[in-house]
């Protein structure tokens, strides 16, 4: 049935959250709940940019009379934000616990499971050099090479070795996981249930019980997950001290988090939020790295 309004996650390297408006032959996609990017079949059988529409101003560009059905789509969305569909998580599994590591990709039911046969995991875009861990920095020797954000990803793939595997689990209600396939796993794992606590709250696992995990390999996951505190605040499933926690570290980012509050499912403490958005708005300097990040 259309009209359809869901969202998911952009994963590996995470970059957020997307909204979709579908009308079945036109959709409409935004990264922050006020700007629109609407592409439509062009009666060629091909999908293309149509046009974009912005909910405080409607039509900025593209034809008026272009996806009739998918501009009265948006006029009347419901609330933001819409519910994360991509219950299905591939999980990058731990080389010594086979337990689930770093999230790799995500699909909502119905989608083809696409993963590649030597499943690895990015932490940012390759142009992206904004990421500086004070873990990282502190144990920086002569031979440490890339930005940090390249070294943290070695880490966890690292803790993926010997043998690199990945699973698809369908995640319920509960946080629970339901395994399927996956590229490198072992036989014997498919079809395996785990329990919620099994699984990260968050893209990572920064404390995996008995898999040896390092001190200064925990550190880096930690600076990593503060450093996207704004954009890990928009997954529904969070504890709420998890939440109070990511929504502090998230002050230290008040452009991010004032490009994605729209999107976000519940807030600890609405004053603290809107101090941030007042300090975004004084900001004077202007990343647009993160802007380039997002979009692409």
């Amino acid at each position: 049935m259309y009209p359809r309004y869901y969202a998911r996650r952009r994963v590996n390297p995470y970059k957020g959250v997307v909204e979709v408006v579908d009308v079945g032959d036109a959709t409409a996609h935004s990264f922050d709940g006020l700007r629109w990017h609407l592409r439509a079949d062009d009666g060629y059988g091909l999908v293309r940019p149509v046009g974009v529409w912005q909910a405080d101003g409607g039509l900025l560009a593209g034809r008026p009379g272009a996806a009739p059905e998918l501009l009265a789509a948006l006029e009347t969305r419901p609330a933001l934000p819409f519910p994360l569909t991509d219950l299905w998580e591939l999980w990058l599994l731990h080389g010594q616990t086979g337990l689930p590591l770093a999230l790799l990709a995500s699909a909502s039911a119905g989608e083809p499971r696409v993963a590649t046969p030597d499943p690895q995991w990015h932490a940012f875009v390759q142009k992206y050099q904004g990421f500086h861990s004070a873990a990282l920095a502190r144990h920086a020797d002569g031979d440490a090479a890339g930005s940090h954000g390249e070294r943290l990803a070695l880490l966890v793939n690292q803790a993926a070795r010997p043998e690199v595997g990945a699973q698809w689990f369908l995640r319920d209600a509960s946080g629970a996981g339901q395994g399927a396939d996956g590229p490198g796993l072992p036989a014997a794992w498919q079809g395996r249930s785990m329990p919620a606590e099994c699984f990260p709250e968050l893209l990572l696992s920064a404390a995996t019980p008995g898999a040896g995990n390092s001190r200064l390999e925990q550190s880096a996951i930690d600076d990593y997950h503060a450093a996207l505190a704004p954009l890990l605040l928009l997954w529904p499933r969070l504890r709420d001290t998890t939440r109070e926690r990511l929504e502090i570290q998230a002050r230290d980012k008040p452009r991010w988090l004032a490009r994605i509050h729209r999107l976000l499912p519940r807030v600890m403490d609405p004053a603290r939020l809107n101090a941030v958005l007042v300090a975004a708005r004084l900001e004077q300097a202007q990343d647009r790295t993160l802007d380039d990040w997002i979009e692409n």
